[in-house]
């Protein structure tokens, strides 16, 4: 097992991606903190799961906006976990409304809701962890638009550059002792693909050289491979997972 003996916390991991590395760091051997929102009630069948198989997992509420409530989260995994090897910022806020807004109809109180949580709430649980973390990984989320643009998701997509940044920011002031990159996603297949009609669905597989949307799966596979020491001599980078739709 790839991640035997090291202490992992994921964000935003009571389902989609995050729930799905949560469950694989758990199978290779990560004891793991799972963190969600206040209002989230998905988590308890993402921790049942990993106990269930025999894994080590326990969950707090932590709102990664809020600088309180990232102390509180880090403060209770180090003493949960005694310290902590691997950081996934997989917490993100996924609104359609904020995605399909044309630029007339993009408010302030869009851009402040989308960067509190994705950008200023990486940049809080990276800070916290290194009170927590004497060497280890740290793993961010960014996605493809934020490399190339798109015609939908203004908003996520500045703010997905904002953590592309900061990626390479932290990596260049951390090392060697914290190795820290980042995961830039296409199409995986979560609950934003709900908001799509079938028009957009097609156009959306289409776009795509591998004709389907990627998996959470797939996704948690990156993390898995950027977390251990598989990736020892990988930092400040942004790995791409689209299925081809972006290459560079």
């Amino acid at each position: 097992m790839r991640l035997t003996g090291k202490r992992a916390l994921v964000t935003g991991s009571s389902k989609g991606i995050g729930a799905e590395v949560a469950r694989l760091f758990a199978r290779e051997g990560a004891r793991v903190v799972i963190s969600h929102r206040p209002s989230e009630r998905h988590f308890d069948s993402v921790v049942n799961s990993i106990t269930k198989a025999g894994g080590d997992a326990s969950a707090f509420h932590a709102d990664v906006s809020d600088p309180a409530s990232v102390r509180r989260l880090f403060a209770e995994a180090r003493q949960r976990l005694g310290g902590l090897d691997i950081l996934v910022n997989a917490a993100g806020l996924s609104d359609s409304r904020i995605w399909n807004a044309d630029i007339e109809e993009t408010t302030p109180e869009m851009w402040n809701r989308v960067f509190s949580v994705d950008a200023f709430g990486t940049f809080l649980c990276a800070q916290a962890a290194l009170k927590v973390m004497k060497k280890g990984s740290i793993v961010n989320v960014s996605s493809t638009p934020a490399l190339a643009g798109d015609t939908e998701g203004m908003v996520y997509a500045a703010a997905k550059g904002s953590v592309l940044s900061l990626t390479r920011m932290l990596a260049k002031k951390l090392a060697p002792r914290i190795r820290v990159n980042c995961m830039a996603f296409g199409s995986i297949e979560t609950g934003w693909v709900e908001w799509l009609d079938p028009s957009q669905l097609g156009s959306y597989v289409s776009a795509i050289p591998m004709r389907r949307f990627g998996k959470p799966s797939e996704a948690a596979n990156l993390a898995l491979f950027l977390a251990s020491d598989e990736s020892s001599y990988i930092t400040g980078q942004a790995i791409v997972l689209d299925g081809g739709e972006v290459m560079r």
